[in-house]
């Protein structure tokens, strides 16, 4: 996953596969599945499927069985035993497994519910992602500390949306933050970024590194 973020341009696209879902789904549901990607998380797997499904800028993250109470198509999607974890954002969604199972052995059934049980999203996780905030047009980085903690907040925020996420969305994954405690910027990890390996050392110190450049110097960035 640090790859994509090191890149002084746009990613290039992953070399994926037309997925086959078996005839018994064909026309049960309104998305088709149109493509399976791997991301650099071998445990996701990206599946974009023929339109959006959820609001420009949204994500919509389910992290257990728990979460998805009350959401039909969770809910089917956490049936699947190896199951972990469901990312959702513009036209695909990134499954996690655990890595006890195959991904032969689920594959087929997750195309299934995929196609039979999807709808568009209603409720998303809080932070939108913006096109551009005037707060960064005023800011300096000596001041950073002046701010209140909302401002700090939107602050980098937007540095995230600006560079960070669209890398991260990329290999299926995203991030939240959760809190700002001093110079301490706490994170959680979403979809494919959640579980990967990088996600805890190269990607995590990557953030870090950006931050302090373009927000603070002495932030410290940690993923809970």
């Amino acid at each position: 996953m640090i790859s994509k973020l090191k890149g002084s341009g746009p990613s290039e696209p992953k070399s994926g596969v037309t997925a086959t879902p078996s005839d018994e789904v064909i026309g049960k549901g309104k998305y088709k599945v149109v493509r399976v990607q791997p991301t650099p998380n071998p445990e996701a797997f990206q599946f974009t499927v023929t339109s959006p499904v959820i609001e420009e800028g949204r994500t919509k993250t389910f992290d257990s069985a728990d979460d998805a109470e009350g959401n039909p198509f969770a809910e089917k999607m956490f049936q699947i035993f190896g199951v972990q974890t469901l990312f959702m954002k513009g036209d695909f969604v990134t499954i996690t497994k655990s890595p006890t199972v195959g991904w032969p052995a689920i594959m087929e059934k997750i195309n299934a519910v995929l196609e039979g049980h999807l709808t568009f999203q209603e409720s998303y996780d809080e932070h939108k992602e913006a096109k551009s905030d005037p707060l960064l047009e005023e800011f300096k980085k000596e001041e950073f500390h002046n701010y209140e903690v909302a401002e700090q907040n939107r602050i980098i925020e937007a540095v995230l949306d600006k560079a960070i996420r669209p890398a991260l969305a990329n290999d299926g994954g995203g991030i939240q933050v959760i809190a700002i405690e001093g110079n301490t910027v706490k994170i959680h990890y979403q979809g494919a970024c959640g579980s990967c390996p990088s996600s805890t050392s190269g990607t995590l110190q990557y953030i870090e590194n950006f931050l302090r450049d373009n927000v603070h110097s002495e932030l410290v960035v940690e993923a809970g």
